[in-house]
């Protein structure tokens, strides 16, 4: 059981109904969750970019040769 304030509930009760089409709290709930896990994933990406260029580049390297060889990126 998760314990949270009757006004978090409430939020994402809206959030539920507003944002994401009617679903119940629970997909509400999953949803943030996957939403915050891939903000994390590009910022993760984005510092990778910026501050290592060497691991970038590799990273590039792979993606390219994944492509070269007909797979998706994300395989």
């Amino acid at each position: 059981m998760l314990r949270v304030s009757e006004q978090t509930r409430e939020r994402v009760r809206q959030l539920a109904q507003g944002e994401f089409g009617g679903v119940s709290v629970d997909e509400a709930f999953r949803r943030l969750l996957d939403e915050h896990w891939e903000s994390a994933a590009v910022a993760a990406v984005e510092y990778t970019r910026e501050h290592e260029p060497h691991e970038w580049e590799a990273y590039l390297a792979e993606a390219r040769a994944w492509a070269a060889a007909g797979a998706s990126v994300t395989d």
